[in-house]
């Protein structure tokens, strides 16, 4: 998926948060977002939302030495999620299809994104819940991806925002975990799961971790390690979380289901779903 005009914009938000979280020194500052609007200026608008969003990480990293501006924010998320992990478990053994709220859960977790939004807060997360159960799930058929994951061999999972992990481990729960791989980012990319992150939402305990090697917020493949890559084509299922991975991967032949709330104008243009959607998308469809 290509970026537009409109996604400038979100972009200069994005790269004055990170400036801000980054370091305190205004004139640091200024200089970050000049440099920032230097290479937007000149940036090949033909790549996907999230490359050029890497690039921009990556100015700001040269000129503070700040590895994870973020970190602080994404501990906090993934504790407010925590906290909330026994109504989910309630909720997901209460359903008559703990397979579709789990499901329900992940895209609804989906909302913990700071490159969509400019803040979450704990009433944000929390709302999630009750939302998750009742909004239409748009898309395609839950019961499709069940059958999927039920005759692989092997299911590669893309996370997503640290937080939103535990939402994807209440889901990752109603799989046979020997058969699913779950990748984190290789560095940090704005509030987006590492090893760390993913450890401490306790992913460990329901899948194999590793990472892609890249840095983008999205699964960039030619940013990817070569190791990473062979996963990737060997998956009989791929189930990618989020937006960026959305944008990053939407035109791939793999078997991919996409699990995302839709956020902007331009992937409820691209996708066909309003703004605030819970969608779950297949390559097979397209």
């Amino acid at each position: 998926m290509k970026a537009e005009l409109e996604c400038l914009p979100c972009l200069v938000r994005q790269a004055r948060e990170v400036a801000i979280m980054s370091t305190d020194d205004l004139q640091l500052q200024k200089k970050i977002m000049r440099s920032c609007f230097a290479y937007m200026s000149e940036t090949n608008l033909d790549r996907s939302p999230p490359e050029i969003a890497q690039g921009i990480g990556r100015i700001v990293k040269s000129m503070t030495g700040i590895e994870d501006p973020y970190g602080e924010v994404k501990s906090l998320h993934t504790a407010a999620a925590l906290e909330m992990l026994p109504e989910m478990e309630k909720i997901v053994s209460e359903s008559d299809d703990p397979f579709g709220a789990g499901l329900r859960l992940a895209i609804a977790g989906n909302i913990i994104d700071l490159g969509a939004k400019e803040r979450v807060s704990d009433k944000d997360i929390s709302s999630i819940l009750s939302e998750a159960m009742q909004q239409p799930l748009c898309g395609a058929d839950p019961l499709q991806l069940k059958a999927e994951i039920d005759k692989a061999e092997s299911v590669l999972y893309l996370a997503d925002n640290a937080g939103e992990t535990v939402f994807d481990r209440m889901f990752l729960e109603q799989f046979t975990s020997e058969k699913v791989t779950l990748a984190v980012r290789g560095a940090p990319a704005i509030n987006d799961a590492t090893l760390e992150d993913a450890t401490e939402a306790g992913l460990h305990r329901v899948a194999r971790l590793i990472d892609n090697g890249s840095g983008a917020p999205a699964t960039v493949l030619s940013d990817c390690s070569l190791e990473f890559r062979h996963i990737f084509e060997k998956a009989d299922v791929i189930i990618a979380k989020g937006q960026g991975n959305y944008e990053s991967l939407s035109s791939s032949d793999a078997n991919i289901f996409f699990l995302f709330r839709v956020k902007c104008n331009l992937v409820a243009e691209h996708s066909g779903f309003p703004i605030g959607s819970l969608v779950l998308l297949t390559t097979s469809d397209g």
